[in-house]
């Protein structure tokens, strides 16, 4: 599942190339992405986006008319990919999820699991591809957004999440570090890879529970969420997989994984080996030696 780095990647991307396009037309190719009513969409006709914003781990669509925002949520395999006119093999973007088995191009005809089609006037258009169905479409009022980003914490890079909030939130938590970091009511867009990254450059233990850490543990932490963040985005997020940015490259930050996926080799800190584990319900890489 993309996390906040490739999300994005994604957001950046597709900003440079649909934004302020006017809609030809929205056709819903797979009714159980979108529960809402499908006339809806279709009064976006005439309309354009106006930005691309990113809540968490989802993509959230803004109009120049309509004050609905849509949400687009890729989840494990969801691709949003963008052609540019009448040469359905030109790429524009593929991003998000994974290729279909044994796709070598981009021809249209490749994708088979085609859950939505936004067509522009001037040619281009955006399919949704998602191979195991699980990406889901939202689109809400102001006050259904309000209601849905307000139950969801802080983005780890905005001017909200400063050294006091974090340490505030801390505060009197009991539950273990990684189920924190991966707890969306705290702060929104990480997941499996960058929790563990993240532990590691703190030197803390994935076991450790969130009431056990000093105050400069708690300061290296909060600093090594964002270090670990802006430098996935920076490498355009985590690839194990076909995904690509908009540029056509690959993500790249797995070429510095230090213990996600990594397991049963040496630790690039101490030539120890890394572990892995379930913990709270997902695989936990780590190093027994460096994480105490």
């Amino acid at each position: 599942m993309p996390e906040l780095p490739e999300v994005e990647t994604i957001r950046n991307g597709l900003s440079r190339f649909v934004l302020f396009k006017e809609i030809k037309k929205l056709v819903l190719l797979d009714t159980n992405l979108f529960k809402g009513a499908e006339n809806d969409l279709l009064k976006l006709r005439k309309d354009e986006f106006s930005q691309i914003d990113r809540l968490g781990k989802a993509l959230v669509f803004s109009f120049k008319k309509s004050e609905k925002k849509m949400i687009i949520h890729l989840k494990m395999t969801g691709q949003l990919v963008y052609f540019s006119g009448k040469n359905l093999k030109e790429q524009a973007m593929l991003a998000g999820g994974h290729s279909e088995k044994g796709q070598n191009n981009l021809d249209i005809s490749k994708f088979k699991h085609l859950r939505l089609r936004i067509e522009f006037f001037d040619n281009s258009f955006l399919i949704l591809n998602d191979t195991r169905r699980f990406a889901y479409l939202k689109l809400l009022n102001i006050k259904e957004f309000e209601e849905v980003s307000g139950k969801l914490g802080v983005e780890p890079l905005s001017k909200g999440f400063s050294l006091s909030y974090f340490l505030k939130i801390l505060e009197k938590r009991k539950k273990n570090i990684k189920a924190f970091l991966l707890d969306q009511s705290f702060v929104v867009g990480m997941g499996n890879i960058y929790a563990d990254e993240i532990l590691f450059a703190s030197k803390l233990s994935p076991f450790r529970s969130v009431d056990s850490l000093d105050l400069k543990q708690k300061k290296v932490l909060y600093n090594n969420i964002k270090k670990i963040l802006k430098l996935a985005i920076k490498k355009r997020g985590t690839t194990f997989s076909d995904y690509v940015d908009a540029d056509g490259k690959s993500g790249n930050f797995s070429s510095v994984l230090k213990v996600y996926g990594r397991k049963g080799q040496k630790c690039r800190s101490c030539n120890g080996l890394v572990g892995k584990t379930k913990l709270v319900g997902r695989g936990t890489h780590y190093c027994p030696k460096c994480q105490n």
